[in-house]
């Protein structure tokens, strides 16, 4: 663990001081080495003063809850947070932990932040419910006075405007706002103070280029405005958006017809083939959320069910099966493959299942299949049959004794021999392709 010096420099001043957030760092079991100004109300001054305190303490005596092996599974995420609703003192309050490290990526404890489902801010003399999507102290918050004054503004406000807070109260937010186009949001701040209603609208920030879903919140002192930064969410939205038209773009170049299927057996996505096939055969207009099996020719369904457990873990398979295609009262080969859809962080979220028609092909390479066979019989027969009697001739080619015979004999024979050799190259060239053949 680190020193409360340096745990202390770790972590922003306004969640120490926040008293709308719980903040704690604690060891890996549970007890507690630093406490934001909110969680110490939670505890007598003592226990936290001299480390006595366990996070355990603060909980209602009526949970059932593991705090030892909740923070080790904690430790065994250190990049990702963990989320759980616990109550204290009869209030519910839904808390993140994560792992805390140093500069050099040592573990240096455990970092819980909680905040009530009710969220408050006590700024103004009453204080108001937020909508609970925000929170006035990781957001950027400031308050507007019936005449655009600036009465309130948080550090993250600060920022934004890039202007100390002393420089910010008393100035209209004309004055203020960095964004030379302020006068868009002209509009739904009056809609918010003459309807009394909640405005929120997202917009792109010229000035630092980011994305922000603003809420603007009618009070009876003013208005209450908050900008929630949604960039990574607009990004990723973005990402997504390329990552299907990618995806679609593949799934239409095939001459497979292709089903997504997620966990619950439910159609995720598809291509334009697979939405032709279902039309022509079963005659459904296939969409998002239809049942998979429903679309599964007779036969496949009972092979798909018998291998459902396996197909689900990631395993591939794939087999080649006639179905009977009604519409054409005919009985067709069609290949099918299930291989497993698996996301970014490894896990099997589904699979998928594509099927094509290789009838034609597949009667194709057993013609061809056909055709060698009866080329292999005819050059075997070549090589075999009439190898024999043309090696008789040429054994009788070398009995004759050519001076025996007369000049016309001898000029007819001079024609046979190289006839003879020919014959016997041209075998000998149909024997290898026979043997390239097999």
């Amino acid at each position: 663990m680190l020193k409360i010096e340096e745990l202390d420099a770790m972590i922003p001043s306004f969640l120490k001081e926040s008293n709308l957030l719980y903040l704690c760092v604690l060891d890996i079991e549970g007890q507690i080495y630093f406490a934001g100004k909110k969680f110490q109300k939670l505890f007598a001054s003592d226990q936290i003063k001299n480390f006595e305190a366990n996070f355990t303490d603060c909980l209602d005596k009526d949970i059932e809850f593991d705090l030892h092996t909740f923070l080790v599974e904690v430790t065994e995420k250190p990049n990702q947070a963990t989320n759980i609703e616990l109550s204290h003192n009869g209030q519910s309050a839904n808390w993140e932990f994560t792992s805390l490290v140093n500069d050099e990526g040592d573990f240096s404890g455990i970092l819980g932040i909680g905040h009530p489902r009710q969220m408050v801010v006590s700024t103004v003399p009453t204080d108001y419910t937020f909508p609970k999507d925000v929170n006035p102290a990781t957001d950027i918050f400031f308050q507007l006075n019936s005449s655009w004054q600036i009465l309130n503004v948080n550090e993250l406000a600060e920022k934004f405007f890039t202007k100390k807070r002393e420089l910010l109260l008393g100035n209209t937010i004309w004055q203020i706002y960095p964004d030379k186009d302020i006068y868009r949001y002209a509009l739904e701040f009056k809609k918010a103070k003459e309807s009394k209603t909640l405005r929120v609208f997202e917009d792109f920030s010229t000035i630092n280029g980011r994305w922000y879903k603003v809420y603007i919140i009618p009070r009876k002192s003013g208005l209450d405005v908050i900008f929630k930064d949604i960039s990574q969410i607009q990004n990723l939205s973005e990402e997504i958006k390329q990552l299907q038209l990618t995806l679609q773009s593949v799934l239409e170049n095939t001459d497979e017809n292709v089903f997504l299927v997620g966990k619950d057996l439910k159609i995720i996505g598809y291509n334009s083939a697979a939405e032709k096939l279902v039309k022509t055969n079963f005659k459904r207009d296939l969409k998002d959320g239809d049942k998979f099996t429903n679309f599964l020719f007779d036969g496949v369904d009972e092979v798909f069910l018998k291998d459902v457990e396996s197909i689900m873990s990631g395993n591939f398979k794939s087999f080649e099966m006639p179905i009977i295609l009604k519409r054409l009262n005919e009985s067709r080969i069609y290949a099918h493959k299930f291989f497993p859809l698996i996301d970014t962080y490894e896990n099997v979220v589904g699979f998928g299942y594509a099927c094509q028609d290789i009838n034609d092909d597949t009667l194709n390479r057993k013609k061809l299949k056909d055709q060698n066979k009866v080329m292999r019989d005819i050059l075997h027969n070549q090589n075999t049959l009439m190898r024999s009697p043309l090696s008789s001739i040429l054994g009788l080619l070398e009995l004759i004794d050519p001076s025996k015979l007369d000049d016309e004999n001898k000029k007819y024979l001079s024609y046979l021999r190289p006839l003879a050799m020919e014959l016997d190259k041209l075998i000998r060239n149909n024997s290898k392709k026979v043997s390239s053949l097999d």
